[in-house]
This record gives structure tokens, sequence and C-alpha cells, in this order.
């Protein structure tokens, strides 16, 4: 399934840069095409349009050409280098946590849960809503935990 998604990113990926192509393409032929009525015109306004109309296609131009530029397939084996990374995540995300540095810490926070974590002054921190990858796997888990204590296991907050 993971490989699947991976194929289809990689083609869409290639169809946008192949679309940019073919948009660069129709920006050279308009711009030959208003080059030349401008040859043909002797009116200044008409003449100053012209140059207007050809500075913003190649404004355009130049901008499909630095996303096309700045867009690179992955190499060769970039799929298992990302895959295995965040299958270790969904595997035991407590490793990370435990790692002590903040930004990881931080990363877990936004994979684990959909939203923030909320304080109630007297009831302390809340249960967030739980990430759909961890609810799905909710079924796989031995023993009946909601979010991953055993019931009646809360300490009280004083």
């Amino acid at each position: 399934m993971f490989r699947e998604a991976w194929t289809q990113r990689l083609a869409q990926a290639e169809e946008i840069v192949q679309t940019d192509k073919r948009q660069i393409k129709a920006i050279e032929k308009e711009v030959d095409a208003v080059l030349s009525r401008l040859v043909e015109t002797i009116n200044p306004t008409v003449i100053r349009a012209y140059e207007g109309k050809i500075t913003e296609l190649e404004r355009r131009k130049t901008a499909l050409q630095d996303q096309i530029a700045h867009r690179r397939a992955p190499s060769p084996g970039t799929y298992e280098e990302k895959l295995e990374p965040a299958l270790q995540f969904i595997a035991n995300p407590w490793k990370l946590w435990e790692s002590g540095q903040i930004t990881l810490q931080r990363m877990v926070l936004k994979l684990a849960f959909t939203d923030r974590i909320s304080y109630h002054r007297k009831e302390g921190a809340r249960t967030a809503n739980i990430a759909l990858i961890f609810k799905s796997l909710r079924g796989y888990l031995p023993g009946k935990f909601e979010s991953g204590a055993g019931e009646g296991t809360r300490t009280p907050t004083p």
C-alpha cells in the first residue's frame, strides 16, 4: 500500500513537471506571436502594451522554469529510507520522546495527536485527540487501554 502511494506521488510529480514544460512552450509561442505583432505596429501606445505583455509572459516563463528546477525526483532507495523511520515511529513513539530533545518531542506531539493538548486549571492535562494511525492500531493492541494507561491509573492532581 505504501509502495503504491509512493509510485503515485512520483507519477504525479512527473506529470506536474510535464505540465509546466507544456506551459513554457505555450508561453514561448505566445511571445513569438506578440513579437510578430509588435514588429508590424507603429503606434507607441500599442508598442508599450505589447512590451508589457511580453514582460509578463517572460516572468511567468521564468517562474515555471524555477519550479521545474526546484522539483526533483527522489533518488532510488529513498522509499525505503523514508518508510523505515516512519514505521519505527509508529512502533514506538516513546523512544523518540525519551531522547530528551525538544525538537523530537514536539515532532512526536504533532504526529501522535490531531490537536494541541489542553490543560484544565483544576483537573490538569486533558486527553488530546489521537492521530488516525494510532486509532486504527488500537484494535491490534493487547488489553483495554485508553490514552496509554489502564483504567483507574490516573494520578489525582493537587
